[in-house]
């Protein structure tokens, strides 16, 4: 497996398409916005002209794009990628999408002649550089240990989920689901324990001491500081998730209430013009909810 076709050069495409790089794979990429392909051409990446040309000749061909629209969008039509996909040809699906359409996905690539790999990741763009994602993968068994050469590029560790696309895309809304449940608890405590006069860097210990994971501490410090600017998980990206979180458990029949706060809170924070900051700045709405000060120099307007 050589060839390699990366598709969306995001903050997360742009770290796992240079680890990709950097393991000598024949890489070809391909991305809306041109200029973004440049730092990966100097790491030796063909820089595609279009969807059918990235795809061409490819063994594996990985998308990273922000929703089901993008991906569908990007995969169908005589524009569309999966016409120049060659027979035996993977395609592999790291965006966060309705658990819905990955099944479909799988279908639609067993009509063409091509297979699918659904492979969300856990991590940020930190991690992503870093070749430290955790990936999901589900699929056939075979095309995953075709596709996992690749895949171990820029990650960590992987956790395959059986053959069914839509079993890793709802474990990754799942496991998103209890990361911003968490935060929206911290940022509650934080905003009942300084009202009360409590010392916020006495909460962040206990946090540090309940929650084990390091993406929970990152955020226990993150809304102690309230610095949402770092070019982490978007508002609008976080709303996206939630609402395909909230879709996914009402087609099971059960519910994320929780959910529903959080989708409120996105919204009026989107409102409010956080849509850029990271998705943890639904703390600032709890904090005006609370007729406390939000906003404040320590998140960057710039």
């Amino acid at each position: 497996m050589k060839n390699v076709a990366f598709i969306g050069l995001g903050s997360m495409g742009c770290g796992m398409a240079s680890n990709i790089a950097k393991a000598n794979f024949n890489l070809s990429v391909w991305n809306r916005t041109a200029s973004k392909m440049e730092p990966l051409v100097e790491l030796g990446a063909r820089a595609a002209t279009s969807l059918v040309d990235v795809a061409t000749g490819a063994d594996v061909v990985i998308t990273s794009l922000m929703d089901d629209e993008s991906i569908l969008e990007s995969l169908e039509g005589d524009s569309g990628f999966i016409s120049a996909m060659k027979p035996g040809a993977i395609h592999v699906c790291v965006t966060t999408i309705s658990p819905a359409l990955a099944d479909s996905l799988g279908r639609i690539h067993e009509q063409h002649g091509s297979s699918f790999v659904m492979s969300p990741v856990l991590g940020r763009p930190d991690a992503a550089a870093d070749g430290t994602l955790i990936a999901l993968v589900a699929g056939r068994a075979a095309d995953i240990e075709a596709v996992k050469p690749v895949i171990e590029a820029f990650t960590s560790m992987t956790i395959p989920l059986g053959e069914a696309p839509g079993h890793a895309a709802t474990l990754k809304l799942c496991l998103n689901y209890t990361i911003i449940c968490n935060i929206e608890l911290m940022g509650e405590v934080y905003a009942c324990c300084e009202k009360a006069g409590l010392e916020l860097e006495q909460v962040e210990g206990f946090f540090k001491i309940i929650y084990g994971f390091p993406v929970l501490h990152m955020y226990a410090e993150k809304l102690k500081n309230r610095e949402f600017d770092d070019g982490g998980f978007r508002m609008t990206g976080g709303l996206k998730d939630i609402q395909l979180m909230l879709s996914a458990a009402e087609r099971l029949g059960t519910s994320f209430d929780i959910g529903k706060i959080i989708e409120g809170k996105m919204i009026e924070a989107i409102a409010s013009g956080y849509h850029d900051l990271d998705w943890s700045a639904i703390y600032e709405v709890t904090r005006s909810r609370a007729d406390m000060d939000h906003a404040t120099l320590q998140i960057s307007r710039g």
